[in-house]
């Protein structure tokens, strides 16, 4: 399968702001929430070889038309956070863990990614838009986690490797969600949505567009 990996390459650095996002779907509970009429459901499958902590991937809802993300009365980014802290949901390092996330629909950016809870990168230089209707079920990636990755240049980066197997994960999907994997469809994310800086560490951050390697 092939895969991308995209530095992170740092350019800025400010005063952190933690986002007050709502938090995955909890696997490991017998109750399974399924969207409302109004909302949507992400699927994506975090791994990394050895991050400890509390780490997280980021999602904010977006506004094309004025290029922010949403934020509520205390100026925090509204959306979602993935955690692949493998002592908090589970699992076995290096394996892709299944993350499950409802939201209510309509458009969002691939945000950006804690490190064990110490920094935040934010894509807000450029970052996959994409948007999820009433009721979809959508598939948005394997995105595994490295820290200080020695690159092509000879530099070592932060950095996140995408890859895409929609069979894979739906089957995955399927153990959690039997009646809603024939649903899982793959998301189709257009690179370069700028938004306000809001972290650490501000970078670019680029899947391909068909959202397949």
């Amino acid at each position: 399968m092939a895969k991308e990996l995209i530095a992170l390459v740092c350019l800025a650095l400010a005063t952190p702001a933690m986002a007050q996002l709502a938090e995955q779907v909890d696997l490991k509970r017998p109750e399974r929430p399924v969207p409302g009429a109004d909302e949507a459901m992400i699927v994506l499958r975090p791994h990394a070889p050895g991050m400890v902590g509390d780490n997280r991937i980021l999602f904010y809802r977006y506004d094309p038309a004025t290029g922010k993300v949403a934020v509520d009365a205390k100026g925090q980014p509204v959306g979602t956070k993935i955690t692949y802290s493998y002592t908090v949901f589970g699992g076995k390092k290096g394996e892709k863990a299944l993350r499950v996330a409802i939201l209510p629909a309509g458009d969002y950016v691939l945000a950006g990614r804690t490190f064990n809870m110490t920094y935040t990168d934010v894509f807000c230089l450029g970052a996959p838009l994409f948007r999820v209707q009433p009721g979809s079920v959508t598939y948005v990636g394997d995105f595994e986690m490295l820290a200080l990755e020695k690159m092509a240049d000879g530099g070592r980066r932060n950095a996140m490797r995408y890859s895409s197997d929609l069979e894979g994960a739906r089957q995955q999907f399927a153990a959690a969600y039997p009646e809603l994997s024939v649903r899982l469809e793959g998301w189709q994310p257009a690179n370069g949505a700028t938004f306000q800086c809001l972290g650490d560490e501000f970078v670019a951050y680029e899947v391909p567009e068909s959202g397949k390697p």
